[in-house]
């Protein structure tokens, strides 16, 4: 990893956590602590934070300038990044429609032999560009969302089999479970939950505690959540009762034990 592209990622953690150890950061980073240390002095030198005994603090400076301009992108290039760790070469993929999974493509052209199969028109064009595989669904286009769904999404006559479904969801809670505010796309998505050997769920903090229309899945019946780092503690601590793995951006470290 590059010096920038290190100190960027610092900054990343930082205004997700506020501190943060040097240990955790070296762990997260794959790097020396010796390097992270040089690397904070230089932030420190910038102004964005305040190195502590073993560790570093967020300058509340930094945080009230930085927050809108980096957070919420940041936040959605991390999880799409996630995803993309738990994609291997010569797998057959869902990438369901959604903001965050948009941005996964670019992420995984250079693993050899990907499938991708997809109801978003503009997930679908990303592929193309980067000479993905790609499979577009049938249907119809809801409203202005450039997603496919409906009675024509898959041909009946097509027996379709993948490794993952990546699932991308507007609400989740512990008493409702997954859900979507279209119910075509509920069934789109009940539809490739059937067909994956493995289903994912994709959803950024803002999406806890949150309740849409229709129920794609109890909370119990996913066993890989991806999110980042502000998902509520009541939610980990249920995820981890029920043996449901949840990967926050920047969890680098258990993504590659994993994959």
């Amino acid at each position: 990893m590059l010096v920038a592209e290190r100190l960027k990622k610092i900054k990343e953690i930082l205004l997700q956590k506020k501190h943060i150890d040097v240990a955790t950061l070296a762990e997260l980073l794959n790097v020396s602590e010796v390097t992270i240390r040089r690397d904070l002095d230089r932030l420190e030198s910038e102004g964005f934070l305040i190195k502590t005994y073993g560790g570093a603090i967020l300058k509340e400076e930094a945080a009230k300038i930085l927050s809108p301009t980096i957070s919420e992108d940041s936040e959605k290039e991390a999880i799409a990044k996630v995803c993309s760790y738990m994609i291997e070469s010569n797998q057959a993929i869902i990438l369901a429609g959604g903001n965050i999974l948009r941005l996964v493509p670019k992420y995984i052209k250079e693993k050899q032999n990907i499938i991708v199969l997809t109801n978003d028109l503009l997930l679908a064009i990303e592929c193309g560009k980067l000479s993905i595989q790609t499979i577009v669904t049938g249907g119809y286009i809801v409203g202005n969302t450039f997603t496919l769904a409906g009675p024509m999404l898959v041909n009946p006559n097509m027996d379709i089999f993948v490794d993952k479904a990546f699932i991308e969801v507007d609400g989740v809670s512990l008493e409702r479970g997954f859900t979507v505010n279209n119910v075509e796309f509920a069934n789109a998505y009940k539809y490739f939950k059937s067909i994956a050997k493995e289903t994912i769920i994709v959803a950024d903090s803002s999406k806890f505690d949150k309740i849409s229309l229709f129920q794609i899945a109890r909370v119990d019946e996913i066993k890989k959540v991806i999110s980042d780092t502000n998902v509520p503690d009541e939610y980990k601590s249920f995820f981890f009762e029920n043996g449901t793995q949840i990967f926050c951006s920047f969890d680098f470290s258990d993504l590659e034990r994993e994959v």
